[in-house]
């Protein structure tokens, strides 16, 4: 009863086809038509065999529910003829020749085709050079057949099986069987479980020395996504341990063997810190270096002009300078390095504005950019003239960046924000463009919001070593407003009740945090979405408001929130009712949409967090989206569809670099795991003018009052320590702001 259905077939018609699922309907070795969906990727005239069950769906009706899937070699004189004929690898060969070349192998096509290809070419009279490739052809088929049906047997999708066919040849097989942690390497997105999981199916034994080295790094890897950089040896050597669970007495020392191992040979790379002795992946320990050797320039002065005409410059750019403002300006003016930072309201926009407009005077070519196409296009509206992401300034293809030492960037200053997104690998690739004796560089940034998605954290490092040449901004100016100075107050663990109304009825800043229950907060969210925020805001439910949560599962988590206002946007803005999400699949997509682009695209020209609006979907059922700069189209099935999803609700971490008119930020004890002040902090600052804050009192309050101190493990903030002390202006305690 257990074991699965085979049907076997061809697929007449495909519905839809991706990486991950396809749907459509196969024409059975019994004549019969059958619908299928499930794990694999389908494509029209596929002689196939499919494993799974028969269900009914309730929208779709009996289907046979895909688990895993075989290419089967054609058998039977019509389908051999249309393996000859329709074969892109088979030259000279029409369908009338085909049929021939069948009729002449009688019976055992095979065995005649492998052992007699010249009695074939005689009798069918087809070239000899042609009968060969035909027989080469099926020799490759047959063993591209057996490695699909293999692997597809331990949980691969169809997709996955065949990039690893087409990385590794039909040796593949060989190949893994020796080593199925090569996997890893070779599927993006295969990490050590599921691996390790297929291994194990395979029978590779615990103990086996891939699988140690696998778990090794996967430890390695594990900690650069928690954005640490190095993890202590013995600590590494207990992650591994407690991850491999091997059947043996001395699994410690197999490990610590191993370890040995990956060092002489430059996979990792093991560092005495002050007596403790970390290991590392060698190119961050030396893009860490790099940087340090970098920033220690950092205290040097460029002298483009007198310190009187300086002064005389800065008093006529902007008297109403504050002190440490005034001394942010100087320093990026006269230092080859400097830094400004501070939270929301301390003016730290205003004096990138004023830096510009100096330069421009003193006839500086300025070069303006930023991590997020977000970030650099507030820098645009700052300062009127283009701004570029930090990608496109170096001139990243998706495979390599045009600049670098031997093409540095072509200006006097640059002025890079929103430096607490930025991590190792992107600043050691931007400051490998930097030209000192040429460009002076101003760094900007908020250290009270979230450290970068990837390892390291730059501006934390820098300012905690005082590196280079730093101004921290803590003077809240008049003109910020009850929005900045509400979001500086949460870093003091404050957070002030709902401000004062407008004229217009409309408040900077709303504290809604009486909903205990997560379906109240739920409710709520929709309610907003039916009768406030466009009725009685005068907000854009598509273009002006964003709605930020911590995580993507749960009740209040970016999936299912999405779901539930994509609905409710699709049926007021636009009368069209969302059909029902099949089981392990995504929801639709529909014209109207906000969608994101999670992952940079430099086919498309499309940077990750670009946030668009689906203008159309043609009757092919290829997308077309609004961008901010482009539109761009998306074929039905394509692999760049993965990479689009619903925006309604994004995480904090997703949005840091972007700002809205409009932010609802979810704080909820449901995420109390995830909570601290500066996240908080992060989400309440995405907001242009207005502020909402939704969400329980008690998750609220230990929110804004739960300090997690950050302590990323970094070389850089090890070999700053040494670097000489520069000139700092404005205290700065990371304790007490988290």
């Amino acid at each position: 009863m257990n074991q699965p259905i085979i049907l076997r077939g061809n697929i007449e018609k495909v519905f839809y086809a991706g990486p991950k699922f396809s749907a459509g309907r196969l024409r059975g070795t019994d004549g019969k038509s059958h619908s299928f969906a499930g794990n694999l990727f389908a494509t029209e005239g596929q002689h196939i065999a499919l494993a799974g069950r028969w269900e009914t769906h309730p929208d779709y009706g009996r289907q046979f529910k895909v688990e895993h899937v075989e290419i089967e070699m054609p058998s039977g004189a019509e389908g051999l003829a249309q393996f000859i004929a329709n074969h892109p690898e088979v030259k000279g060969i029409g369908p009338s020749r085909a049929a021939k070349i069948v009729q002449a192998c009688g019976d055992d096509f095979e065995g005649v085709l492998l052992e007699s290809p010249e009695r074939i070419a005689q009798v069918a009279k087809v070239p000899l050079p042609t009968i060969q490739n035909l027989r080469n052809v099926w020799i490759t088929s047959r063993k591209f057949n057996a490695a699909m049906t293999w692997l597809s047997a331990f949980g691969l999708t169809h997709h996955q099986v065949t990039t690893l066919i087409e990385k590794l040849g039909n040796n593949a097989l060989a190949i893994l069987r020796d080593d199925p942690y090569r996997l890893m390497r070779e599927i993006k997105g295969l990490g050590f479980k599921k691996v390790d999981q297929i291994a194990r199916k395979m029978g590779t034994a615990k103990e086996h020395q891939p699988r140690i080295r696998a778990g090794i790094l996967h430890c390695i890897h594990e900690a650069l996504g928690e954005g640490d950089c190095w993890v202590e040896l013995e600590e590494l050597v207990e992650r591994a341990n407690l991850l491999l669970i091997m059947d043996c007495l001395d699994s410690r020392e197999r490990i610590e063997a191993e370890l040995n191992g990956l060092i002489p040979e430059k996979t990792l790379r093991c560092v005495d810190m002050g007596g403790r002795v970390v290991a590392a992946l060698p190119f961050i320990h030396e893009q860490e270096s790099a940087l340090a050797r970098f920033f220690e320039q950092g205290a040097e002065e460029v002298h483009r002009v007198e310190t009187q005409e300086l002064d005389e410059i800065i008093e006529r750019a902007c008297p109403t300078l504050n002190e440490k403002q005034e001394y942010a300006i100087r320093t990026a003016l006269v230092q080859r390095i400097s830094l400004i930072s501070g939270g929301a309201g301390v003016g730290k926009s205003f004096c990138v504005s004023v830096i510009d407009a100096i330069c421009e005077k003193l006839g500086l070519e300025v070069a303006l950019t930023a991590p997020t196409g977000k970030a650099a296009k507030r820098l645009e509206e700052l300062s009127g003239r283009e701004a570029k992401t930090i990608h496109r300034l170096l001139g990243y293809d998706g495979n390599a960046f045009a600049k670098g030492p031997d093409d540095p960037i072509d200006a006097d200053v640059l002025i890079v924000d929103e430096v607490s997104m930025v991590d190792v690998t992107l600043a050691w690739h931007l400051f490998q463009a930097v030209d000192l004796t040429r460009t002076s560089v101003v760094l900007v940034g908020d250290h009270n919001q979230l450290p970068p998605v990837g390892p390291g954290n730059i501006l934390r490092d820098l300012i905690q070593t005082r590196a280079v040449p730093t101004t921290i901004l803590d003077e809240c100016v008049r003109q910020a407003g009850v929005l900045k100075e509400n979001s500086t107050a949460i870093l003091t663990g404050q957070v002030n009740k709902t401000s004062d109304k407008h004229p217009d009825g409309r408040c900077d800043w709303y504290l809604v945090d009486q909903f205990t229950d997560p379906m109240g907060v739920s409710r709520c969210l929709r309610e907003m979405f039916s009768n406030v925020l466009e009725e009685k805001l005068g907000f854009d439910l598509l273009r002006d408001v964003q709605v930020l949560t911590p995580t993507h599962k749960g009740s209040l988590g970016t999936q299912a929130l999405n779901e539930e206002l994509q609905r409710l946007v699709q049926r007021k803005r636009f009368g069209v009712e969302v059909p029902p999400r099949p089981a392990n699949r995504r929801p639709p997509l529909l014209k109207g949409d906000k969608v994101i682009q999670t992952r940079n695209n430099y086919d498309l020209g499309v940077m990750n967090g670009s946030i668009g609006f689906m203008k159309d979907i043609y009757a092919n059922g290829t997308l077309v989206i609004e961008f901010d700069d482009r539109t761009v189209e998306i074929e039905k099935g394509s692999e760049n569809l993965r990479d689009i999803q619903l925006a309604y609700v994004l995480t904090f971490h997703k949005c840091q670099g972007s700002e809205f008119p409009c932010a609802v930020v979810i704080v909820h004890k449901a995420h109390s795991f995830m909570h601290h002040r500066n996240l908080f902090y992060t989400g309440v600052t995405r907001a242009r003018t207005t502020a909402i804050v939704l969400g329980d009192r008690w998750g609220v309050r230990n929110c804004a009052q739960k300090v997690q101190v950050d302590n990323r493990k970094t070389f850089l903030s090890q070999l700053l320590r040494t670097a000489p002390a520069s000139a700092t202006c404005g205290d700065f305690a990371f304790a007490a702001e988290g």
